[in-house]
């Protein structure tokens, strides 16, 4: 998948599911959401899920940095260029390196804890140059949008305590293309028109 057919998705349904369990797997493949953010899991297992989410015509993007049973460098993103995943999210900078060298969707984690911090992180991503930022805790997202906007070229995902169609839809007109939730029924249906 490329970035614009990413961003296609995204446009087209707001909310990612965020999988972290198997019974996660087992609701996200049959529901709307066409992206799969898949934040814990075994490595091992993940070949056949992301070719039943790409049979339905889903994409996936795999959390590098909490996945099981694989390396967090170039060898272990090759791994999961092999097994068809979409795109990583990392925090680390070195890996959004490594994952765009390998033709994947690269997806950089901010956390946000305080401000103290903030300056030096928009420095290491606009380094990195990922293809997208995912600001954590996302709920915060529309109140430190008008701060990260000027200083990242985004495009923004919020992840992170996205429980409603309501924090969806402030992620989205604070200028946030995705929000990723592990809230089910915000799989199931578009929680916003565009």
């Amino acid at each position: 998948m490329v970035k614009q057919a990413f961003l296609r998705l995204a446009r087209a349904f707001p909310v990612a599911a965020a999988i972290k369990s198997a019974e996660d797997w087992d609701v996200a493949l049959g529901a709307a959401a066409p992206l799969l953010f898949v934040l814990k899991g075994d490595a091992l297992h993940l070949g056949p899920r992301v070719a039943q989410a790409h049979q339905r015509g889903k994409g996936v993007v795999v959390h590098l940095d909490l996945m099981d049973g694989i390396g967090k460098d170039r060898a272990g993103i090759q791994f999961l260029r092999q097994m068809q995943v979409d795109g990583i999210i990392t925090s680390r900078s070195q890996l959004v390196t490594s994952g765009k060298a390998e033709g994947l969707i690269t997806i950089q984690r901010l956390l946000l804890t305080d401000d103290a911090g903030l300056d030096t992180a928009v420095r290491t991503i606009a380094r990195a140059a990922p293809d997208m930022v995912e600001v954590l805790p996302g709920v915060v997202f529309p109140e430190i949008a008008p701060v990260l906007q000027p200083l990242l070229p985004g495009p923004f995902i919020a992840g992170g305590f996205i429980r409603t169609a309501q924090d969806v839809a402030r992620v989205r007109a604070a200028g946030g293309i995705l929000s990723s939730s592990s809230t089910y029924e915000l799989w199931q249906q578009p929680p916003l028109a565009d």
